[in-house]
């Protein structure tokens, strides 16, 4: 009898750890990661999904899922697990909670502000963001930058204001913003007339770029988003803002919390990968996929390779 229980106490024990075991690793599955349908969307997706392949974390791959409120609905509707998204997104997300807009021109203070929000409400984590500020900006030709010793707003504000010759091409709602135009010339001391602007109805910014690097009618700044591949292709040049006028838009990988406890190492596993797409590296990894026609997985795998973050 006494080994008869015995058994059934050994039996009992088996079928209890093959039903927790079980549980483990139903409860770890692949992870679904999702971007918004752009080439840095496809870049910085493909860099996240093979860093997590390359270390055993199972994906399901939904790059180029949709816009951003798409992609953002998705996430809070836990229909996808990982995102890549912009640090200055908060204003939209959590508008009630800034009483002092100027917190999304801090790239720290937006970014921690986005990030407790996002975790009190939403059970979603931001992780460690890119330096590199995918906002709007001001880019010059690289030879009017370097003839000119300009690289930065303020030294920009002393050529104006020294009677030199300019001409912005950029779209009506940057030049009649006060997170635009109308920021820059007030934080930096310049005012253009009319004469010296060009605006466009539309925000398309390939049109602005071509004119400026064609020179077109005297054309010799224009309106750009940071991270712009073209910026690489054309050889332009962004130009610094220390105040960050426009809000600062920083790409992070953003994740489910349920998710990154399942999966701790993701968070760092991708933070020093980040902390290296410095503007220029992004700008040439967006200019490979958009005006070489490189497939985003080969560009990113590439970099992964060369920077010895995968074998």
């Amino acid at each position: 009898m006494k080994k008869m229980k015995s058994i059934i106490i050994v039996c009992l024990s088996l079928i209890l750890f093959s039903a927790c075991t079980t549980n483990i690793v139903e409860e770890k599955k692949p992870v679904t990661i999702a971007t918004m349908l752009d080439s840095e969307g496809s870049v910085l997706g493909q860099i996240i999904l093979q860093v997590l392949n390359a270390n055993g974390i199972k994906t399901i791959d939904r790059i180029n899922f949709g816009t951003p409120d798409i992609l953002r609905a998705a996430l809070e509707n836990n229909e996808v697990d990982l995102v890549v998204d912009y640090t200055g997104s908060g204003q939209y997300y959590h508008p009630e909670d800034a009483t002092d807009t100027s917190i999304w021109n801090d790239p720290v203070k937006g970014y921690e502000f986005t990030a407790e929000l996002d975790f009190e409400k939403n059970n979603i984590v931001w992780l460690t963001p890119s330096p590199a500020n995918n906002t709007e900006s001001i880019a010059v030709r690289r030879e009017f930058s370097e003839t000119n010793n300009i690289t930065d707003m303020a030294q920009l504000a002393a050529y104006i204001n020294a009677g030199n010759e300019f001409k912005l091409i950029a779209a009506s709602s940057f030049v009649e913003n006060p997170m635009g135009l109308l920021g820059y010339e007030e934080a930096y001391g310049f005012k253009l007339t009319n004469d010296q602007i060009i605006a466009l109805s539309s925000g398309n910014t390939a049109e602005m770029l071509k004119a400026l690097a064609e020179k077109t009618n005297g054309v010799n700044a224009s309106l750009v988003y940071g991270t712009d591949g073209a910026l690489d292709k054309l050889d332009l040049v962004v130009l610094d803002d220390p105040k960050h006028i426009p809000p600062v838009y920083l790409p992070a990988p953003v994740i489910r919390k349920e998710v990154l406890d399942m999966y701790p190492e993701i968070e760092t596993l991708l933070k020093p990968i980040f902390e290296s797409l410095t503007l220029e590296v992004l700008q040439n990894l967006n200019a490979q996929v958009a005006y070489d026609g490189k497939d985003a997985a080969e560009v990113a795998r590439t970099y992964l390779e060369e920077n010895n973050f995968i074998q």
